[in-house]
C-alpha cells in the first residue's frame, strides 16, 4: 500500500510539472497610429528595463515600422536616435533637399507653382501625396544588414506585418520576403503613401483591416501576449464639426468591432493617454515618447513580474549609438523595368560606382535622382548574399514605370514692377522623337510675350547636348542732356528704349555633376533697340536705333549648392560665362570678347542667420558689344543678359563696359519662412566708350533692407534700397522667371 501510495504521488507530481511552461513566450502587439507610434518607443524602453524578452512581434502600419526595427535588433534607444534624426514629413512627401537635387532641376523646375503630370495630353491625378520612394530606400537603409533574410522568423526577433488588400480589403500577413517592404506596405497610409505592389497584390494601410493583430501573434504559440495600443478613441458628439472628422468616425467604428476581437486575446495592453494628437503629429516627438513611456511605468510591477516567468532573461537596455550600416557591397547588379533607359544610363546615376563599394547615403542619392526624373512611380531593389564570397551581394534593381509619365502641364505666377503681372504656361515632354530627352517649353504672358525652350538630350557620364531659344525684354529709360529738334520743336530730356533678344543656340554640356554645369554653346542673336519716343520723329540725325545680328559663342560654368533657391541661409553659387561676339547684319567691327563671373556665398552663423557675400565682376577686352553691356538698377534678379540688380536707382539707369559689384549682407529668419536681409552694396562701372547712361559717375552705393516670406505662391518681398543716388522701394510676388 505505501508503494503504491508513494507512485501516485511521483505520477500526481509529474503532472503538475509537465503543467507548468518550461519557458514563458512573450509576444508583443504594436498597432498603428501614425506619429502616436512614437510612444511605442518610450513603452518598449520600460519593456526593456523590466527585462522581459520578447519573442516574437507583430505590428500595423507605425507600429510595423517600430516592430520591424526593433525585430532587426535596434534597442528602443537607438529607434528614438534614428527616428529623431530624420525630418519625417520630409520622407513621408519624398522632399528632396536642394543640395541633393541635380544642376537640371535647380535651374530649370524651380519657378513653377504647380505641376499636373499628363499621359497623350490627359491629366492624371495622383494616388496619394508622396510615391513614399524616400520611405521605402529609409527602410532598406536601417535595416541593410538583415536584408538579404526572407524568413522573417530568422529575424534576431521573430516578426510578423499586415496590410491591406486594396483590391478586396482583406488583412495580408506578410511573414517574408524584404523585411523594409513589409514595413512599407502595412504603412502605406491611404492619401499620404501611395499604395505598394508586393507579391502581385496591390498593398495599403493594415490599419485599414487589422490594426491590432494580437490573434495573429499568439497563434504562433505565444503563451503571453503583451500589447502596446495608440488608437484612438471615438470623438464626442460635439467635436465631430466636419466632413473629415465624420468619415473618420465611423472608419473608427469599422476598425473597432475587429479590434475589440483583438483586445480579448491581448494578456496586458498598454494604452498610453493621447488625446490632442493626430497620425501627423511627428513635431511632439518627446510628448508621445514620453506618454508611451510613463503608460508602461504604470504597469511595471506586471512587467517585472512577466520577466521573472521566464527561464533566460537577456533582453537589457541598450543605449550605445544606432549600428546603421555605412556601406553597401554590391559584387553584382542586375536591373529589370526600365525600357527608356539603358543599363549604363542608369548606372551613370551612381556615379559608376555600381557594381562596387558604395556608400549608403551615394546610393540613396543615386535612387533619388532617378526618382526625380518622374519615369518611375516605384524603385525597388532586392539583394542576396553572393555565393562563394567572402563579403558582398548580388543587387538586383527592379523599376516600375510610371503610368503618367510622358507630359507635364506646369504653371508659375509671377509679379514685380518691372515686368507686372506674368503668367506662366510650361509645357514638358519627356522621350520626344529621341529616349532620354527633356522637351520644355515656357511661354510667359505679361506686358509683352516672353518665351524659353529647350530640346536636351542627356548621354551617359555626365554630357548633354541640345538646343535652346529664349525671347527677353526690358524697357530701360536714360537721362539725356537736353537736345532739341528745332524742326519739330521737341526738347529730349530723357529717352525710353526697349530692348529686345532673341537667342537661339545649340549647346554641349561637356560634364554635369550632381551640383555643375561645364559646357560650351554657339548661336545667333538678334537685338533690336527701339523708342516710342524716336519713332515719332525723325531723329535719325541725333540718336541710333539697331536691329542687328549677331554671333555669339561661350563657354560657361555653374555650380549651385545654396540650400534654397530664395533666403538661402548657407552654401554657394557660382555663374560665369567667357564669350566671344561678332555682328553680322552690316557693321562688322571685328570680334567682342567679353566674360563675367557672378559669386554668392553664405556662411551660417548658427540655425537662424548667416552672413552673405554677393559679387559681380565682368568686362570687355577691348570694344564692347551692345547685348552684353552692363545695366543696373530695380531688384528683378531675371532679366536678360548682363542687367543685375541694384537696388535704390531705375532699371538701367547706370550702365557700362566693365563692371565690380559686391553686397556684404546679414540674413535672418525671424519666423518659420519669414526672413530679414540688411546689405550695404557699391557698384564700379566704367563707361569709356560714352553710351547713354543716366548716372555719370563710376561709383554707387546703396544700403538694402527687405523683408521676405517664402510662401507656397514663392518668394513675397519688400525690399527698401537707399544711397547715393537716392531710394526706391519695390515689391515682387512669386518665383522669378
Amino acid at each position: 500500500m505505501p508503494t503504491k501510495l508513494t507512485l501516485l504521488f511521483l505520477v500526481l507530481l509529474c503532472s503538475c510539472v509537465r503543467a507548468q511552461p518550461n519557458d514563458l513566450k512573450v509576444g508583443l502587439v504594436l498597432s498603428g497610429g501614425g506619429a502616436k507610434g512614437y510612444a511605442h518607443i518610450g513603452a518598449l524602453r520600460v519593456i526593456e528595463e523590466s527585462g522581459v524578452r520578447v519573442d516574437y512581434i507583430g505590428g500595423t502600419s507605425m507600429g510595423a515600422i517600430v516592430g520591424g526595427l526593433y525585430a532587426a535588433g535596434y534597442s528602443a534607444d537607438q529607434l528614438e536616435e534614428l527616428l529623431r534624426g530624420i525630418d519625417i514629413m520630409g520622407e513621408l512627401q519624398d522632399a528632396v533637399a536642394r543640395e541633393d537635387r541635380t544642376i537640371y532641376e535647380k535651374l530649370y523646375n524651380e519657378k513653377y507653382l504647380l505641376s499636373i503630370s499628363m499621359q497623350d495630353f490627359g491629366i492624371q491625378l495622383p494616388t496619394a501625396l508622396s510615391d513614399g520612394q524616400r520611405v521605402h530606400d529609409l527602410f532598406a537603409h536601417w535595416t541593410a544588414d538583415v536584408g538579404h533574410i526572407r524568413d522573417f522568423d530568422q529575424l534576431p526577433i521573430p516578426y510578423l506585418a499586415v496590410a491591406t488588400d486594396l483590391e478586396t480589403g482583406d488583412g495580408v500577413v506578410i511573414e517574408t520576403g524584404m523585411l523594409a517592404e513589409a514595413m512599407r506596405a502595412s504603412a502605406a497610409l491611404p492619401g499620404v503613401l501611395s499604395p505598394y505592389e508586393l507579391n502581385g497584390r496591390l498593398l495599403t494601410d493594415g490599419g485599414v483591416s487589422n490594426n491590432y493583430p494580437a490573434e495573429e501573434i499568439k497563434a504562433k504559440g505565444m503563451d503571453y501576449v503583451l500589447g502596446i495600443s495608440v488608437e484612438a478613441d471615438p470623438l464626442k458628439a460635439g467635436e465631430i464639426k466636419s466632413v473629415g472628422d465624420l468619415i473618420m468616425q465611423i472608419a473608427f467604428f469599422q476598425a473597432n468591432r475587429r479590434n475589440l476581437e483583438q483586445y480579448e486575446v491581448t494578456d496586458l495592453d498598454i494604452k498610453p493617454q493621447l488625446d490632442g494628437f493626430s497620425v501627423l503629429s511627428f513635431s511632439d516627438i518627446d510628448t508621445l515618447i514620453n506618454a508611451g513611456y510613463r503608460a508602461a511605468l504604470e504597469m511595471k510591477p506586471q512587467l517585472d513580474s512577466l520577466a521573472a516567468r521566464q527561464r533566460a532573461t537577456t533582453t537589457t537596455r541598450d543605449t550605445s549609438a544606432a549600428p546603421v550600416p555605412t556601406y553597401f557591397n554590391v559584387n553584382k547588379s542586375t536591373i529589370s523595368g526600365a525600357e527608356e533607359l539603358s543599363d549604363r544610363q542608369i548606372l551613370s546615376y551612381f556615379e559608376d560606382k555600381l557594381p562596387g563599394l558604395i556608400t549608403w547615403e551615394d546610393f540613396r542619392k543615386g535612387l533619388t535622382a532617378l526618382h526625380v526624373t518622374g519615369r518611375y512611380a516605384n524603385i525597388n531593389y532586392r539583394w542576396k548574399l553572393t555565393e562563394g564570397a567572402a563579403d558582398g551581394v548580388d543587387l538586383d534593381l527592379i523599376f516600375e514605370e510610371r503610368p503618367s509619365f510622358g507630359q507635364q502641364l506646369r504653371l508659375g505666377l509671377h509679379y514685380d514692377q518691372e515686368y507686372r503681372a506674368n503668367l506662366l504656361v510650361n509645357l514638358t515632354m519627356y522621350d520626344l522623337f529621341i529616349d532620354n530627352t527633356i522637351a520644355s517649353l515656357d511661354v510667359i504672358a505679361g506686358n509683352r510675350l516672353r518665351y524659353r525652350f529647350d530640346y536636351r538630350i542627356d548621354r551617359i557620364n555626365g554630357t548633354a547636348f541640345g538646343l535652346r531659344s529664349r525671347l527677353d525684354y526690358a524697357d530701360v529709360g536714360f537721362d539725356v542732356q537736353e537736345t532739341q529738334n528745332e524742326g519739330l520743336g521737341i526738347v529730349f530730356d530723357r529717352l525710353d528704349f526697349r530692348f529686345s533678344d532673341l537667342n537661339a543656340e545649340a549647346y554641349w554640356d561637356l560634364r554635369q555633376t550632381q551640383n555643375s554645369f561645364t559646357g560650351i554653346a554657339s548661336g545667333l542673336k538678334y537685338y533690336s533697340t527701339t523708342s516710342d519716343q524716336l519713332a515719332s520723329a525723325d531723329t535719325s540725325g541725333l540718336f541710333s536705333l539697331s536691329n542687328d545680328i549677331f554671333s555669339v559663342s561661350k563657354l560657361y560654368f555653374l555650380y549651385d549648392k545654396l540650400n534654397r533657391p530664395h533666403f538661402p541661409l548657407r552654401g554657394f553659387r557660382i555663374i560665369a560665362e567667357a564669350r566671344a561676339i561678332r555682328e553680322l547684319s552690316g557693321n562688322d567691327n571685328g570680334w567682342a570678347l567679353n566674360g563675367d563671373v557672378d559669386f554668392m556665398g553664405l556662411l551660417p552663423l548658427g540655425e537662424k542667420q548667416a552672413l552673405g557675400l554677393e559679387f559681380t565682376a565682368g568686362g570687355f577686352l577691348d570694344a564692347s558689344s551692345l547685348p552684353y553691356r552692363y545695366y543696373l538698377g530695380s531688384n528683378n534678379r531675371q532679366l536678360m543678359n548682363n542687367f543685375k540688380p541694384f537696388p535704390s536707382i531705375d532699371l538701367g539707369e547706370a550702365s557700362g563696359s566693365n563692371l565690380l559689384l559686391a553686397e556684404l549682407f546679414l540674413r535672418r529668419r525671424l519666423f518659420t519662412n519669414h526672413y530679414l536681409h540688411l546689405g550695404a552694396r557699391a557698384a564700379r562701372i566704367g563707361n569709356p566708350e560714352a553710351f547713354p547712361s543716366s548716372i555719370d559717375g563710376a561709383f554707387i552705393g546703396a544700403g538694402v533692407l527687405g523683408y521676405g516670406i517664402d510662401s507656397p505662391l514663392g518668394p513675397i518681398e519688400l525690399t527698401y534700397g537707399y544711397g547715393t543716388e537716392g531710394g526706391q522701394l519695390y515689391f515682387n510676388l512669386g518665383h522669378w522667371f
